[in-house]
């Protein structure tokens, strides 16, 4: 694989992974809204069924998110010790 290649992958997995990091973020933060309103008179936005999916859609997300971070390990050829894969 050519030098260029290889960085391309990299930025484009950069990209990818950041784009999913602040997603998760900000779909944390909303669960964490929605947890706050649970004893208001207002009631949560969100209710079981969707609150459930919103935990389903951060837990894939997560798990991409660990996927590419361990692409990127690879892909960048840390030295070994510097990352334990789990």
């Amino acid at each position: 694989m050519s030098d260029v290649h290889e960085e391309r992958r990299i930025r484009q997995l950069v990209r990818r992974l950041e784009d999913r990091l602040y997603t998760t973020q900000v779909l944390a933060e909303l669960l964490l809204k929605n947890a706050d309103r649970r004893p208001s008179d207002l009631g949560p936005y969100l209710n079981d069924h969707q609150e459930g999916a919103l935990m389903d859609a951060m837990i894939h997300l997560s798990r991409s998110n660990h996927d590419d971070f361990l692409k990127l390990v690879d892909l960048t050829r840390l030295p070994s010790g510097l990352y334990e894969q789990r």
